[in-house]
């Protein structure tokens, strides 16, 4: 039931017979519609979560209300408001989902003290925190050094045929443009081409 998971972790590290089999009590596969939120800001989060299918968008809101997306999770990626499962405070990462979706989730308390048992169990949370910060690392460097059009070719190498799933507004987000500097851009890839 949770093999596309474990073949996401055998990726990067091994994983026991006995911990896979301990690690499978706590998961659950569950299914969100287009829409819908996983975790809205201010909820006390309490789950990590696997995505199976579909598109999810982390974003942090503004005093104002204006929303920033942070983040676009895909297929077999890790998700969760990281910062709040640690620190046990409220989410100051919300996750939608911007199509259909299904994931892997468990809870972060159990999963944590699964870890504190078995080593091969921690190395995954470890691996998993490394990727988070690589990510975060390399999305504030490409804030800072990357052109907006340079941005938006390096995403849609990462997912590729983005524009047939994810509207205008939310990739324009994720860049920290408006939809209509992105509508440019893709207008300017156009004639280049």
């Amino acid at each position: 039931m949770f093999e596309e998971l474990f073949q996401n972790i055998e990726s990067f590290t091994s994983i026991s017979p006995n911990s896979k089999a301990e690690l499978s009590k706590i998961l659950e596969v569950k299914k969100y519609k287009s829409g819908e939120m996983i975790c809205k800001i201010d909820d006390k989060p309490t789950k990590v979560y696997f995505l199976l299918s579909g598109f999810v968008r982390g974003f942090a809101s503004s005093s104002k209300g204006s929303t920033y997306n942070r983040a676009i999770y895909t297929k077999g990626e890790f998700m969760a408001s990281l910062s709040s499962l640690i620190t046990k405070s409220k989410a100051i990462l919300a996750l939608e989902c911007l199509t259909d979706c299904e994931t892997t989730e468990a809870d972060y308390e159990e999963f944590i003290k699964l870890g504190n048992k078995y080593p091969d169990i921690a190395r995954i949370y470890t691996k998993v925190i490394e990727e988070s910060f690589v990510k975060l690392e390399q999305s504030n460097i490409q804030l800072a050094t990357m052109s907006a059009t340079e941005r938006y070719l390096v995403l849609r190498k990462r997912i590729p045929k983005i524009d047939n799933y994810i509207s205008q507004y939310q990739i324009a987000s994720h860049l920290g443009i408006t939809p209509i500097q992105l509508s440019r851009i893709r207008k300017s890839l156009l004639n280049l081409k």
